[in-house]
Parts: C-alpha cells; sequence; structure tokens
C-alpha cells in the first residue's frame, strides 16, 4: 500500500485526504502539512520542521501543492535524502500540467520500475469511468479511476439517472458538472487555447466517452 503525504504553501492540496480516504484502496493518506512561501523570489536554503521531516519518512509518495520553486526543490532534495531505502530515494520529480493528465503515458517506464507509483496510478489521476447505459438512461457508473481532487467522484454520483439522448450533448453536460464541485484549476488563458478549468473538463468527458457501456 502506498502512503501519501501532501505539501502545501499554498490553498491548494486540502481535498486529496477525503479522496484517498474514501476511494483509496492501495493508497493511504498519511498526513497534509501546510508550510511558509518564502517571500523572496530566490532562497539559498530551507529548513523544514523537524515533524515534517519525520513524516517524509514514512511517505511513499509526495504530493507537492507548492507554488514557490526552491520549496519544491529543497522537498525533493529531502526526500532523497531521508528515504534511502525506499522508491522515493530514487525517483525524479514528475510534474504534470494538471493532475488529472497524470496517467500511465506521462509516466512512461517509471510505471513498472516504481510499484507505488504503480499502486497510486491504479486509482489516481487522469479519470476512467464506465456509465451503464440502459433504455437512454444512466442505471450505474462505476469509477475506475478518480482524479485526485475528487472531481470525477463528486461527477459519477450526479450523472446517475441522467437521460442519454444526444451522447456528445451527454458527455459534455456531465462533463460540466465538475464546475459545480468547483474544479480548482485555474482560469487564466495566456498563450493557449485552453484555461486549465477548460482542459480538466475536456479530460473528464474524454472519460465519459471511452467509458459509455449500453447494456
Amino acid at each position: 500500500m502506498a502512503k501519501i503525504l501532501v505539501v502545501t504553501d499554498g490553498t491548494y492540496g486540502y481535498r486529496v485526504g477525503k479522496t484517498i480516504n474514501s476511494f483509496g484502496k492501495k493508497n493511504k493518506f498519511i498526513g497534509i502539512y501546510k508550510i511558509n512561501k518564502p517571500n523572496d523570489l530566490i532562497v539559498d536554503e530551507i529548513e523544514f520542521p523537524e515533524e515534517l521531516l519525520e513524516k517524509i519518512k514514512d511517505a511513499d509518495i509526495l504530493l507537492l501543492y507548492t507554488q514557490h520553486p526552491d520549496n519544491t526543490y529543497y522537498l525533493c532534495y529531502e526526500a532523497k535524502k531521508l528515504n534511502k531505502n525506499k522508491e522515493l530515494r530514487k525517483f525524479d520529480a514528475i510534474c504534470p500540467e494538471e493532475m488529472c493528465l497524470l496517467d500511465e503515458n506521462d509516466v512512461e517506464d517509471l510505471i513498472n520500475k516504481y510499484p507505488k507509483l504503480k499502486e497510486f496510478l491504479d486509482e489516481f489521476g487522469t479519470p476512467k469511468v464506465k456509465i451503464y447505459i440502459k433504455d437512454n438512461k444512466v442505471e450505474n457508473v462505476e469509477v475506475l479511476r478518480s482524479s485526485i481532487c475528487g472531481s470525477t467522484l463528486f461527477m459519477a454520483k450526479l450523472m446517475r439517472g441522467m437521460e442519454v439522448n444526444d451522447i456528445e450533448e451527454f458527455a459534455k453536460k456531465s462533463a460540466m458538472l465538475i464546475q459545480r464541485y468547483p474544479c480548482v484549476a485555474g482560469k487564466i488563458k495566456l498563450f493557449r487555447k485552453d484555461c486549465k478549468k477548460q482542459k480538466a473538463l475536456n479530460i473528464q468527458k474524454e472519460a465519459i466517452l471511452k467509458g459509455l457501456t449500453f447494456i
């Protein structure tokens, strides 16, 4: 079982525990730790509380919702140093644009090299669902893999009983349910076709279209 520790220096990451505790069977949430975000752009050295370092020793996977780059760098450095006999000692950081984009394609051959990473991706990352349709209605939704923020689980509950007359429209309407969660992806759109929130919506929509099963 992979033990997951979340470290944040801002407002993100607080839903992870609820998602893992409600859905995880191969993963265990061991806590979230808030650290300060430095005011300076560049920091020569950062010292972390002993309590956090002890937690890092116990973790198999660190999910870093750190906005300051030096926080991220020094946390990875400490993790490698403190976990000499664990997989976390060997890991290079994996940096998906969004957590719901993290899947087997993103990590490539690392999934076969690191069993704890495989356990994580068996349950969390890019969403996978099975939507069972009977008489043009959603009879049941099975979540095979959830986005770590919990949006997929939220969407699945609200989809049950929905009418399915037009497949494309149904998928679009279902994916838009995550906007009510609300999805925490950013809305800023600079030098890109879609903002991150729109991209997250499209990821859920693709999962719906792939998961349609008529019974």
